[in-house]
């Protein structure tokens, strides 16, 4: 006996109720993750922390430090850690989520989940046009810079405690990784 199955999309989610985690759609299939342990809140908060000021005092657009579900195609939906949307997109807000890729998304990488970040949201953030893409390493205590360049992620730098971390979205951006971890 066969069973039918049907991809999910943010339409199939949108109403449910608030839940005690992280749901995302990744190729048509619901991906539930636990609600991130504190050492992960504690450096999205001084992410946040340093980063929002900048956005804000420049007037640049919005910095989003709690999940933001960015629905990037039919049947991929994201809740990144970190997100920044440039002034003027506005418009992509429909209905409690961001339809289309943000200009810059950071994610703190989880042991347990550390190929989702590492690969699978690489490969779809890269696909469908996320401008940069941070991956924050607890482990490494370090913070790659992904930029989008014809349509291929180029690593701008891996940045350690002490050094300075370059961004094109943010350019201006000082932030050195030993405030974060």
């Amino acid at each position: 006996m066969s069973v039918a199955t049907k991809k999910l999309t943010w339409d199939d989610i949108k109403d449910w109720p608030e839940y005690h985690g992280r749901t995302e759609i990744v190729d048509g299939q619901l991906v539930m993750s636990p609600v991130p342990a504190p050492p992960h809140q504690r450096i999205s908060t001084r992410l946040g922390s340093e980063i929002n000021p900048f956005v804000r005092a420049r007037n640049l657009g919005n910095f989003y430090s709690s999940p933001l579900h960015s629905v990037l195609a039919e049947g991929v939906d994201y809740e990144p850690d970190l997100a920044f949307v440039s002034k003027g997109r506005e418009e992509d807000f429909r209905g409690g989520a961001f339809f289309g890729p943000p200009d810059l998304i950071i994610e703190v990488i989880s042991r347990s989940n550390r190929s989702h970040d590492t690969k699978t949201k690489f490969r779809h953030y890269q696909r469908y046009g996320v401008r940069e893409y941070w991956m924050v390493d607890p482990d490494e205590s370090s913070i790659e810079v992904w930029f989008l360049e014809e349509g291929k992620y180029r690593l701008l730098g891996r940045f350690s405690p002490g050094e300075q971390v370059v961004t094109r979205v943010l350019e201006g951006l000082t932030l050195d990784p030993s405030r974060i971890f």
